[in-house]
């Protein structure tokens, strides 16, 4: 699979568009950032908010590129009460989708009032479309705070 390479600046652009869509549209009460690749979305998006409340949950689904579980389980469940909250999902991709469903499931399980979701990016092919999100693409998506190959000079 193809890969497109993100590099900080790109991301923290990518943050301050969609904390301006936020603010515009869904100001959220609490913000669910999904372990791994939804944390440093959501505590950058928690600052430029004003810090906003930021909730974990963590959904294990993908061994590797091409490699997952046959469903998403959760590993780290939501602490506390979302009772008639305003909550916005983060992750960095929404790929299947899968994942996305079953935090939206749990988010709602838990009370939150309104539920909106928010990624970087999306693939075409997902079961959930972001309500926010900054690109769409086919090619596997390499965030900055993942691991690149080292180049190692002799």
């Amino acid at each position: 699979m193809d890969k497109v390479y993100l590099t900080w600046w790109q991301v923290d652009r990518a943050i301050f568009a969609l904390a301006d869509e936020l603010r515009k549209n869904f100001m959220p009460d609490v913000i669910v950032g999904v372990a791994r690749g939804g944390l440093i979305p959501a505590v950058r998006l928690s600052h430029i908010l004003g810090d906003i409340e930021v909730k974990v949950i963590d959904v294990k689904f993908y061994k590797g590129i091409d490699d997952r579980m046959e469903k998403p389980v959760i590993t780290i469940p939501l602490h506390g009460s979302l009772e008639g909250k305003r909550v916005v999902i983060v992750d960095d991709v929404s790929d299947t989708g899968k994942t996305l469903e079953v935090v939206i499931e749990e988010v709602k399980k838990v009370g939150a009032e309104e539920v909106k979701v928010l990624c970087l990016s999306m693939k075409p092919w997902t079961k959930v479309v972001p309500d926010f999100y900054v690109f769409r693409t086919d090619k596997w998506v390499v965030f900055p705070w993942e691991e690149f190959p080292v180049v190692v000079r002799e």
